[in-house]
């Protein structure tokens, strides 16, 4: 029984439905409901191929917190980077630095050199997966030790990552 996976596709489409029209009504609800089951429903299989267990549960709901601390990240990361831009003497140090990774997966060391990059002020450069090492280019370096280096650029990012990916 793919019990699971519906409910999990369900709940998904319903909130991106909810969220992107902007409101909620008894309409939405309705009409989000009715759009979200219907899907649900018919494409359980082509969207998620294995059937799901409380792990992959786990997984998401760290997903969601992933996500939730990016965005946090990247507000704050913005807001540092127009203070730079602005200021008459902007305090810069850049560096390149290195960041033990705790994932070993090829997905967790991605999507945490991509949250790296696409954070302002930050470049993964490189990455040594032998060495579980990404390479970073931090325009506002503190310092070159590692355990600093993870508490600033990424705090808990690298720990969720290797709880998603592995």
């Amino acid at each position: 029984m793919r019990l699971l996976n519906r409910v999990l596709i369900f709940s998904f489409l319903l909130l991106f439905y909810i969220a992107f029209s902007g409101s909620v009504s008894e309409l939405t609800l309705v009409s989000g409901v009715t759009v979200s089951l219907a899907i649900a429903l018919a494409m359980d299989r082509a969207i998620i191929r294995r059937e799901l267990t409380a792990k992959d549960i786990i997984r998401a709901l760290y997903l969601l917190k992933y996500a939730y601390l990016f965005a946090l990240y990247e507000l704050k990361s913005h807001a540092k980077m127009v203070r730079i831009i602005l200021s008459r003497r902007p305090a810069i140090n850049p560096q390149v630095v290195k960041l033990y990774v705790q994932p070993r997966s090829d997905y967790g060391i991605a999507i945490l050199a991509s949250s790296i990059t696409n954070t302002p002020g930050t470049v993964a450069v490189h990455v040594d997966k032998a060495r579980g090492l990404v390479y970073i280019h931090w325009i506002e370096a503190t310092s070159n030790d590692p355990g600093v280096v993870e508490r600033e650029v990424v705090a808990g990012l690298n720990e969720l990552a290797a709880k998603i990916f592995g």
